[in-house]
């Protein structure tokens, strides 16, 4: 009777604690994937910024060919404001969405400031 509870509780023991490795596993998989998913959102976003800037950098020899001002708050105000609503359908705050698109905008302003630089140096030889 001893060497059969014995057996019976073994057997219990292997099964709880190869659930609870189960279960300690499939957080850490888990988790695994869902890091690998954010680096590679990651490496996506960066990627669309820097094309997003390239697009800025066009606008800005447009802009320098037609004597048009770097800054068009208009045109920024209307960006800023569709990009906040589309931010509130995807659970991001209006702070957020705010913060991030006002360093986007000076980002965009700096490189625009770089082309007008590099032109007049350029001009200058």
């Amino acid at each position: 009777m001893i060497k059969k509870t014995i057996f019976v509780m073994s057997i219990a023991f292997c099964f709880f604690a190869g659930k609870t490795q189960a279960q300690d596993a499939a957080p850490k998989d888990t988790m695994t994937y869902y890091r690998r998913q954010i680096d590679t959102l990651d490496k996506q976003l960066i990627n669309l910024l820097g094309e997003r800037m390239e697009a800025a950098r066009i606008i800005g020899t447009y802009k320098m060919d037609h004597h048009i001002g770097v800054v068009q708050s208009a045109r920024f105000e209307k960006v800023l404001s569709a990009a906040i609503r589309q931010g509130k359908t995807r659970y991001l705050s209006e702070e957020f969405v705010r913060a991030l698109y006002n360093d986007i905008h000076k980002e965009s302003i700096r490189q625009e400031e770089q082309l007008k630089a590099e032109r007049k140096q350029a001009k200058k030889k």
